[in-house]
C-alpha cells in the first residue's frame, strides 16, 4: 500500500505547486515544471540503473561470496578427508562450483576458481598416493624409512597444493570486496549528483518572491534532501560496517524511495556477510571432528574461570582424560575406526548429567573438562562417571567385533586465585600420567606438591 501511496503524493503535490504558482508569475511555473521534469526523469533513469544494473550485480556478488566461502570449505574437507569415496564427492561438488563462475563472465573469478579445482584434484591425487604407499608398507611402516620419506614428501606437496588454493580462494575474495565497495561508491556519486542538481535548482528558484522560496525550501528539506541526506549516511554507515537506519516516514517520490530501499538491502546483505564471518569464526573455536571445544578455546574458558574474584569451596576443577591405548586402535581397526572412538567420548563428554562445565578435545585421544562450582569430592566422583561410561562404548569397526574402550582420568582442582592456567593443567596431566603408570583405566587426583612451581 505504500509503495501505491508514493507516487500518488508525488503528482498531487508537483500538480499543486503548478497550479499555485499559475495563479502568480507564468515564468515562475514553467522554470519550476521543467527544472521538476529534468530532475525526476534523472531520478529515475539513476533508480532503473540501480534496479536493473545495480542490485543484480549485488545480488552476484553476493551469491559468489557464498561460493567462496563453500569451495574454502570444501579445499578445507577434502584436505582433512581420509576416504578415498569422500574425496571424489568433494572434488566433484568442487568442480561443479568452480564451472558455476563461468556464468558471471568473470575472467578473473573463472580462472581462479578452476585454480582452486586443479589443485583440489592434485590435493586428492597426492592422499591417494600417499595412502596406496602406507597400505604397501604396512604391517611395519618404520620397516622402509624410504616409504616414509616418500609419504611425508606427498603429504608436503599436498599442503603446498592446499595452501595455493587458500591463496586462491583469498584473492577471489579481495576482488569481489573490491568491486562491492566500487558499487558502493557509484551508488554514493549518482545520490550525490543529484543533490547537487537539485541545490542548484533551488538557488534559482529562491530569485522569486520570499513566500514561493520559503515554502519551496520547506518542502525541498523534508520532501528532498532529508532522504538523500538520509541515503547518503546509510552508505557511509555501510562503508562503517554499521547498520542501516530506516527512514520513519517513506519519501514522496518514488525513486528516492528505491534508491533507499536499495541501500537498506544492500546494507542488509554486507550486515549478512559480517554475520555469516562471525560464524565462520565461532565455527573455528570448535574441533572439526567431535563438535566439542577446541584447545584454545579452553585455554581461553580456564584463564576466564580462574581470574573471577574469588573461588570459593567448591572451586574449579579440571579433568584430563586419555584413551587408553588408541595408537593400537588405530594400528588394529583403522583411522576410521579411531575418529569413531573419538566422536563416541566426546559424546559422553557431552551428554553428563551436570552443568557449569566446558569438554574440550586436547589434542590427539586428549580430552580436557572444566568443572565450575565443583569439590574435589565431587570431581572424583564425575571422574569415575566418565571412566565407566567410557568402557561400557560399543565402538562398531566395521570389520568385526564391536570395539571397547577404557580411559584413565587425571583431576586436578584449583586451590586459590593465585592458581593459574599452566599449573592447574600441569598438575591434571601429571595425575593422568600416574594413572596411566598404575595401569590404565583408573582416576588419580592431583596433590600440590606434585612438582609445580608457583610464581610468587
Amino acid at each position: 500500500m505504500e509503495e501505491n501511496s508514493a507516487p500518488k503524493r508525488r503528482q498531487f503535490s508537483l500538480s499543486a505547486v503548478a497550479r499555485f504558482l499559475l495563479l502568480g508569475v507564468v515564468a515562475y511555473t514553467l522554470i519550476a515544471a521543467v527544472f521538476s521534469f529534468v530532475f525526476l526523469k534523472r531520478i529515475e533513469t539513476q533508480a532503473n540503473f540501480t534496479r536493473d544494473v545495480q542490485i543484480p550485480l549485488i545480488l552476484t556478488q553476493t551469491r559468489n561470496a557464498v561460493k567462496i566461502e563453500r569451495l574454502s570449505s570444501l579445499v578445507r574437507s577434502i584436505f582433512l578427508a581420509k576416504d578415498r569415496r569422500l574425496e571424489r564427492q568433494i572434488q566433484l561438488q568442487i568442480q561443479a562450483l568452480a564451472q558455476g563462475f563461468s556464468f558471471d563472465h568473470n575472467g578473473f573469478l573463472v580462472e581462479r576458481s578452476q585454480k582452486v579445482a586443479d589443485e583440489a584434484k592434485t590435493i586428492a591425487k597426492l592422499r591417494q598416493q600417499a595412502r596406496d604407499k602406507g597400505s604397501s608398507a604396512q604391517p611395519s611402516p618404520s620397516a622402509n624409512p624410504i616409504d616414509a620419506r616418500v609419504i611425508d614428501e606427498l603429504d608436503r606437496l599436498a599442503t603446498q597444493a592446499y595452501e595455493r588454493a587458500i591463496r586462491d580462494l583469498d584473492a577471489m575474495g579481495t576482488q569481489l570486496s573490491g568491486d562491492a565497495a566500487v558499487v558502493a561508491d557509484n551508488i554514493a556519486s549518482e545520490i550525490q549528483n543529484s543533490a547537487g542538481y537539485m541545490q542548484v535548482g533551488w538557488l534559482l528558484i529562491l530569485i522569486v518572491p520570499g513566500l514561493f522560496a520559503v515554502t519551496i525550501l520547506i518542502a525541498a528539506k523534508h520532501h528532498l534532501a532529508a532522504p538523500i541526506g538520509a541515503a547518503i549516511k546509510n552508505l557511509e554507515r555501510i562503508g562503517r560496517n554499521e547498520a542501516v537506519l530506516t527512514l520513519e516516514r517513506l519519501p514522496l517520490i518514488s525513486e528516492l524511495a528505491m534508491i533507499d530501499a536499495a541501500i537498506v538491502a544492500y546494507g542488509q546483505v554486507s550486515d549478512d556477510l559480517h554475520r555469516t564471518n562471525s560464524i565462520l569464526q565461532g565455527l573455528a573455536e570448535k574441533d572439526p571432528l567431535t563438535g566439542l571445544a577446541n584447545r584454545r578455546t579452553f585455554e581461553s574458558y580456564l584463564a576466564a574461570v580462574l581470574t573471577r574474584p574469588a573461588i570459593s569451596s567448591p572451586g574449579v576443577a579440571i579433568m584430563m582424560i586419555d584413551i587408553d591405548h588408541f595408537k593400537s586402535v588405530n594400528d588394529t581397526f583403522g583411522h576410521l575406526a579411531g575418529d569413531r572412538s573419538l566422536v563416541a567420548v566426546a559424546n559422553v563428554l557431552t551428554s553428563v548429567p551436570w552443568h557449569n562445565h566446558l569438554a574440550a578435545r586436547y589434542g590427539g585421544e586428549e580430552f580436557v573438562v572444566v568443572l565450575e562450582e565443583c569439590s574435589l569430592e565431587q570431581a572424583i566422583e564425575r571422574a569415575e562417571w566418565l571412566r565407566r561410561s567410557v568402557q561400557e562404548l560399543n565402538i562398531e569397526t566395521g570389520t568385526g567385533p564391536f570395539l571397547r574402550l577404557t580411559a584413565s582420568v587425571g583431576v586436578a582442582v584449583a586451590n586459590s586465585v593465585s592458581d593459574q592456567p599452566p599449573d592447574i593443567v600441569a598438575r591434571a596431566d601429571r595425575a593422568l600420567y600416574t594413572a596411566k603408570k598404575n595401569g590404565r583405566n583408573n582416576v588419580q587426583v592431583a596433590s600440590l606438591d606434585m612438582g609445580i612451581s608457583k610464581a610468587g
